[in-house]
Parts: structure tokens; sequence; C-alpha cells
């Protein structure tokens, strides 16, 4: 955490000092001071912004995990599979991106789950009071094991749910998905759901009605 505090501080040094020269500093245009090495007016302070993003802070981000306040994020894991959250909160989030090949478990109760650009990836976890959501994944499997309101899978390629006993009034919402499956419990087994992908629409007389095209053929 120390490494991140001086990373922080010397990223809010360089935007202090954006600001200043975006909203017109008295300075004159070759007295900006020393910005990460770099000396000059503006486009020396974003060179010396994008050289700090490039180098230091990117390396961080990768190779980290890191708790930000209420925020818990997995970012750039591959291949693991011990990926463990266990001390959770109710107002705290998880937010999973570009993890691949890998398994996350959550214990306790938190309040929402966002998984985001991941590949091959596995969930596992406990409670959550607000919703789940899959955004831009592929071949994500994810497990129930207490309650969740809302599961929403977008632009996703196959994602498969093992829904909980006490989660079997969880909704799922779905868009511009495909390859989904919800297994429910049933006498000791999980037996397999497909989630529509296909819908038609025909008026009534007084609105649009919308439901499950059946797949011919």
């Amino acid at each position: 955490m120390a490494e991140m505090q001086g990373l922080m501080e010397r990223l809010e040094r360089v935007v202090g000092r954006l600001e200043l020269l975006s909203a017109g500093s008295h300075r004159p245009p070759g007295d900006c001071g020393e910005i990460n090495g770099v000396n000059g007016g503006v486009a020396p302070s974003v060179e010396a912004f994008d050289k700090l993003m490039d180098s230091m802070v990117a390396e961080f981000l990768k190779k980290s995990r890191v708790l930000a306040g209420d925020v818990e994020t997995h970012e750039y894991h591959e291949d693991r599979n011990d990926l463990v959250i266990s001390e959770t909160e109710l107002k705290q989030v998880a937010y999973i991106f570009r993890c691949n090949k890998s398994t996350l478990r959550i214990k306790g109760k938190i309040n929402s789950i966002t998984i985001d650009n991941c590949k091959k990836f596995g969930l596992v976890f406990d409670n959550v009071v607000g919703i789940v959501e899959v955004i831009n994944s592929k071949d994500i499997q994810m497990q129930v094991m207490g309650k969740v309101p809302t599961i929403s899978i977008n632009k996703t390629e196959g994602c498969h749910i093992y829904l909980s006993e006490d989660a079997l009034d969880c909704e799922i919402v779905s868009a511009k998905s495909s390859e989904m499956n919800v297994l429910v419990p049933q006498d000791g087994d999980y037996r397999e759901f497909p989630v529509p992908e296909q819908f038609k629409t025909a008026w009534d007389g007084s609105k649009l009605v919308t439901e499950p095209a059946e797949i011919m053929g």
C-alpha cells in the first residue's frame, strides 16, 4: 500500500500541474517547473503524465490486487485458480477486469459484482444484495452458493450460471449475448435450461408483445 500511496501522490502532482496549465497559469510558457523529469509547458507536462502512466502505474495495476475504498478490484490475472476475497461487507463492490483462465471465490455478502472483458473465467460467490453483471466476456461460469436478486449478461458469448436452492427466484437479464445456460438443482444434481437468444414480436391490437422464438429444425 505504501507503493500505491507514492504513485497516487505523484499522479496528483502531475494532474494538479496539468489543471493549472489548462486553466491559463500566470507563469510564462517556459517556466512551468519540472514534472516527472520533464521541463516545459503544456505539451511536456502531458508527455510526463503519459510517461508515468505507461511505466510504474501500468505495471503496478497489472501485477497487483488493489483494495481501493469499497471497490475490490482484480485485474489482468492469467491462469490463477487461487483468487479469494474473504473479508467482505455489504457496501463492497467487486470489479473483475481482463482476468483469463482464472477462478475467483468471494465469501460473505457484498453489494455487487462486475465481470468485464474476461475469458474462461469462473466465479463462485455466496450472497449479493444488488446485481451481478457480465460484460464483453467469453466462456464465463458462475456458481451462486446463496442468494442474488439479478444477474445481467451483456455482449457475452458463453455464460453458464449454477443457481442454489435459495437463488431460484433470481432474474436473468440478457442482451446481445449467446450460449447462455442456467442450471438449477434437481434431485441432487443440476438440470440445464438454455436462455432464449431469439425473440418474436407481434402487434396484439393495442401493444407489441414479445416472446421467445422456438428454434426451428
